[in-house]
């Protein structure tokens, strides 16, 4: 009986070794691309410093590249109680008009007025096409009554030229760089539609991503952000048994 139990605790090391390797390597990924002795305390250990919002199909449709021209016209409507706020910005020729995905709305309205959020900076990270219109829409479409989109970004990288090319790794690295935040303690939004960019990101710099793949909702932001806080426990975690080692060999 004493064999069968060692057999089968070996064999459940080795059909779990898999996931602890991958976690392991995901752990000392974060570690590699943060300065933890640089970084300020947080009130609010479970809370990331930054999220990153993609554009096109994460947070508004239809994407920049589909419109005909420039949007230029703003669209009125409710929401949230508000009765007159910028929702849309339309292309005046065909009448296309980009507005935000429901949850997206309820989203940036949550981190726009509960006072649990105010220390989060928000900043976008978009290949776009095209980043005029990008711009436009973030200048135009309103959050609160006052408040447009671009309101809320402390940073914006938006396109594919220049610095910034379709792999989202230019535009973290530059928002990284301009906002000083570790990127451990960021959360990225992403349809990944068109290609993996919450994948790399995630395994480049340690980031904690969400995929979005019919536009940011509701669920989506609760999952990223219980995503945050597991990462931080792992982390604390790791962080206080190697402590333990190396107070144990001194």
């Amino acid at each position: 009986p004493l064999t069968r139990v060692k057999r089968g605790t070996f064999l459940l090391r080795q059909y779990l070794q898999p996931a602890v390797d991958e976690r392991k390597k995901y752990i000392l990924n974060i570690m590699k691309h943060n300065d933890f002795s640089s970084q300020a305390t947080k009130v609010d250990n479970y809370l990331p410093s930054m999220i990153v919002f993609d554009l096109d199909d994460c947070l508004w449709s239809p994407e920049m590249h589909e419109l005909p021209g420039m949007p230029s016209i703003p669209v009125y409507g409710s929401s949230n109680g508000n009765d007159k706020i910028v929702i849309g910005l339309k292309e005046p020729r065909y009448g296309d008009t980009v507005t935000l995905f429901d949850g997206a709305r309820k989203v940036l309205h949550e981190l726009a007025t509960n006072s649990a959020y105010e220390g989060i900076q928000f900043a976008t990270a978009s290949s776009s096409l095209e980043p005029s219109y990008s711009y436009a829409c973030l200048d135009a479409i309103e959050i609160l009554p006052g408040l447009a989109m671009a309101g809320m970004m402390s940073c914006n990288q938006i396109g594919r030229t220049g610095k910034l090319s379709s792999n989202k790794r230019t535009h973290f690295q530059l928002i990284q760089s301009e906002s000083g935040i570790p990127y451990n303690e960021m959360i990225f939004f992403d349809d990944c539609n068109w290609g993996d960019h919450c994948g790399q990101i995630e395994q480049e710099f340690g980031v904690v991503t969400q995929r979005t793949p019919r536009g940011l909702t509701w669920n989506d932001f609760q999952e990223a952000m219980q995503k945050y806080r597991d990462s931080v426990e792992t982390l604390d975690n790791f962080q206080e048994a190697v402590q333990k080692y190396r107070d144990s060999v001194e």
